[in-house]
C-alpha cells in the first residue's frame, strides 16, 4: 500500500498566503485598508518600526529644517557657557556627550534620512561656535565632527538622487568657508566629499574648482597653499587613477 505524503504545508499556489492575500486587497476600499493598516501598526510594533523605515521620507516637508535644528543647537551652547561665553572643561563634557546623543538618536532606522542629514549639516555648522568658546583639550569637537560626517555618509545613499545632489552642493558649500581650515576640521569634510563623489565626475569637477577657489583666496599664506595643493593632488590622484 502506497502512503501518499502530507502537503498540508505545502500548499498548491491558489491556495498559498500570498495569493490569497492577491484575492483579498483588491476588494478592500482604500478607507479599510488606511483603517487596517493603521490598527494593526498601533498595536504590532514590528510592523510599525517596518513602515517607519521604509515610508519615513514621507513625514518630511519640502524645506530642509537645518535652520531649525542650528538654532536649537545654537540654545543647547549657550545653555553651558559661563558669563564670559566660555565652556569650561566640565561643561564641554556634558555638552558634548548631548551632541553625540542627538546624533545617536539621527541614526536611528525610524528617523527619516533627510532629518538626520539636516540635524548633522547643523551639527557642521555649529562646529566653529564651538572652536572658538569651547575648552576642547580633550578632542570633543574632532570627535563630533567624525561622528557626524560618519552618520552623514550613512543616510546619503537612501536618499533620491536628486535629494543627494542637493545634499552634495550644501556640504560642498560649507566645506568653502576658510574658518573649517583654521578649525583643522577641513579634512573631515572633504574626506566626506570625495568618498561621495568618487562615480560621479560632475561632482569631482564641483570639488576641483572650490579646492581651486580656494587656493586663490590663499594670496601670500604658503602653509595653507602647500596644504590646499596637496588636497587637490590627493583628489587627482583618488578620482583620475588609470
Amino acid at each position: 500500500m502506497t502512503i501518499e505524503p502530507n502537503n498540508d504545508y505545502n500548499p498548491s499556489p491558489k491556495y498559498s498566503r500570498r495569493h490569497q492575500l492577491e484575492q483579498i486587497l483588491p476588494r478592500l476600499s482604500r478607507e479599510q485598508l488606511e483603517h487596517f493598516l493603521l490598527e494593526t501598526a498601533l498595536r504590532d510594533l514590528e510592523l510599525r518600526e517596518t513602515l517607519l523605515i521604509h515610508f519615513g521620507e514621507y513625514l518630511n516637508t519640502s524645506d530642509p529644517e537645518e535652520a531649525k535644528y542650528r538654532a536649537t543647537l545654537q540654545r543647547m551652547i549657550a545653555r553651558h557657557q559661563n558669563t564670559t561665553g566660555f565652556i569650561n572643561l566640565e561643561s564641554a563634557q556634558k555638552l558634548s556627550d548631548m551632541l553625540e546623543s542627538l546624533l545617536e538618536s539621527a541614526r536611528q532606522a525610524t528617523t527619516p534620512p533627510s532629518k538626520t542629514i539636516d540635524l548633522c549639516m547643523a551639527m557642521i555648522g555649529i562646529m566653529p561656535t564651538l572652536g572658538e568658546h569651547l575648552d576642547d583639550s580633550e578632542g570633543h569637537i574632532y570627535r563630533l565632527m567624525r561622528i557626524t560626517c560618519v552618520v552623514l555618509w550613512e543616510c546619503f545613499s537612501i536618499l533620491p538622487a536628486d535629494n543627494q545632489a542637493v545634499v552634495f552642493n550644501r556640504l560642498l558649500t560649507e566645506y568653502a568657508n576658510p574658518v573649517y581650515l583654521d578649525l583643522d576640521l577641513d579634512s573631515f569634510m572633504l574626506a566626506l566629499l570625495k568618498d561621495l563623489a568618487k562615480h560621479n565626475r560632475e561632482w569631482q569637477r564641483a570639488c576641483l574648482h572650490q579646492q581651486d577657489q580656494l587656493l586663490k583666496e590663499v594670496k601670500d599664506d604658503k602653509w595653507r597653499k602647500n596644504y590646499l595643493l596637496e588636497q587637490l593632488n590627493d583628489l587627482l590622484g583618488t578620482w583620475h587613477k588609470k
